[in-house]
């Protein structure tokens, strides 16, 4: 594995490929989707993108848009397709949701609210 590709048997490794905000996004929303769901990237582009500009999807930007598609096929997408997170097609421009989408929104879940409570003394 590399630096830009951490392995994710290492915890500092599975946070280190979670630190990015897209990413976080992304494995998020794919986990709403049942296992074996097929969601295409523009889907997904326009998804983050109206997160990120607080718009409805339909309304995002061009350019906002363009970043999000090119940043997920370029970047996240084959991250979390090499440590087997999602399955991506790159031709089809297609991404599957796997049962590891789960545990990796579930941890992103519980360092939210070990996060929260810290700040809020629950």
């Amino acid at each position: 594995m590399t630096a830009a590709t951490p392995n994710t048997n290492n915890v500092a490794n599975v946070f280190t490929l979670l630190s990015n905000a897209r990413r976080l996004l992304l494995v998020n929303y794919l986990a709403l989707f049942e296992y074996g769901r097929k969601v295409e990237v523009r889907h997904l582009a326009r998804v983050i993108g109206s997160i990120e500009t607080q718009t409805p999807p339909r309304s995002v930007a061009t350019e906002h848009y363009e970043s999000a598609y090119n940043s997920l096929i370029q970047t996240h997408l084959p991250k979390l397709d090499k440590q087997d997170i999602i399955e991506y097609d790159d031709r089809a421009k297609v991404v599957t949701v796997t049962p590891e989408i789960k545990k990796y929104a579930a941890l992103i879940a519980i360092t939210r609210y070990v996060l929260h409570s810290k700040n809020h003394h629950v």
